[in-house]
């Protein structure tokens, strides 16, 4: 299986979303948004194409020397196949290009599967985020210095 990692772009827009409502149902990112971001010059909008089709895509912002990862999604049928990761590592080599020195990222703490998969990848919590996701929904804020 051959994975390609490119910039998203527009013609894209409909099948990102379609993916962002598979991952996080009614807590997706409106549409708007992706469309929003794909006209800004600091952000990192990425997919993973396998066979023709979009099996996943990451999307952050940066400013200064900081990264924000938004999102990473990765369609089910596509998952534990080593998109998310490759996905990951493209985005931190674009950004170390770019003298970016921290990559942040907000995770629910209930999402064990995501928490796990930052921290094998070298990411260190660093706080909790009361009600970050709303009432009752706590999120981990986690780091990688490059």
């Amino acid at each position: 299986m051959e994975v390609k990692i490119l910039p998203v772009s527009r013609e894209d827009l409909e099948t990102i979303y379609e993916i962002e409502l598979e991952c996080f149902g009614e807590d997706a990112y409106p549409k708007y948004l992706f469309e929003y971001v794909l006209e800004k010059k600091n952000t990192v909008f990425l997919k993973a194409v396998v066979d023709n089709v979009i099996a996943g895509f990451i999307l952050a912002t940066y400013h200064s020397r900081e990264c924000t990862i938004l999102t990473i999604n990765v369609r089910k049928a596509y998952r534990n196949m080593g998109i998310g990761s490759n996905l990951l590592k493209t985005l931190e080599k674009e950004v170390e290009k770019m003298n970016i020195e921290k990559i942040i990222l907000q995770v629910e703490v209930s999402n064990k599967t995501a928490v796990e998969f930052y921290l094998k990848r070298g990411y260190r919590i660093s706080r909790l985020i009361k009600n970050y996701y709303g009432l009752g929904r706590d999120a981990y804020e986690a780091f990688k210095k490059l």
